[in-house]
C-alpha cells in the first residue's frame, strides 16, 4: 500500500501537467487565429506606396521632427515639392529639404505624399 500512494500522485501529476500542456497549446493557437484576423484588418487599410529618386513629394512634419522648443502648435506642418534624393529601403526616403528646415533629411514612408503639382491647396 505505500508503494501504490506516490504513484497514484505520480499519476495524477502527469495528468495535470499534460492539462497545462493542452490548455497552453489551445491558448497559443487562439492568440495565433487573433493576430490572423487582426492583420487582416489592418492589411485591409494599409497602403503600398513607393515613390523613386527624383520623384517629388510633400513631406509631413511631426513633433519629433522638430528640436526642443521649434515645435509650435500653428506652425507648418507640409514641405511641398521636395525632391527624393535617395531611396533607403522601402520604408525610408532621404529628400533634398530647403536649408531652412533644421530637421533630418531622412523620412518615413507614411509621412510622405506624391506631389502632383496642383496649386490650388495652399499650405506651405
Amino acid at each position: 500500500m505505500g508503494l501504490s500512494y506516490p504513484s497514484r500522485l505520480h499519476g495524477k501529476a502527469v495528468e495535470f501537467v499534460r492539462g497545462l500542456q493542452d490548455t497552453h497549446q489551445l491558448v497559443h493557437t487562439n492568440l495565433e487565429k487573433a493576430a490572423g484576423k487582426y492583420k487582416k484588418v489592418v492589411d485591409r487599410k494599409r497602403r503600398h506606396v513607393e515613390f523613386y529618386v527624383g520623384d517629388y513629394v510633400w513631406a509631413i512634419l511631426t513633433k519629433d521632427h522638430f528640436f526642443a522648443g521649434d515645435y509650435h502648435k500653428l506652425a507648418a506642418r507640409k514641405i511641398r515639392q521636395v525632391e527624393i534624393i535617395e531611396k533607403i529601403n522601402p520604408n525610408a526616403y532621404c529628400l533634398n529639404l530647403p536649408s531652412h528646415i533644421r530637421t533630418s533629411d531622412v523620412f518615413n514612408v507614411n509621412h510622405l505624399v506624391l506631389f502632383v503639382g496642383d496649386d490650388s491647396d495652399d499650405d506651405h
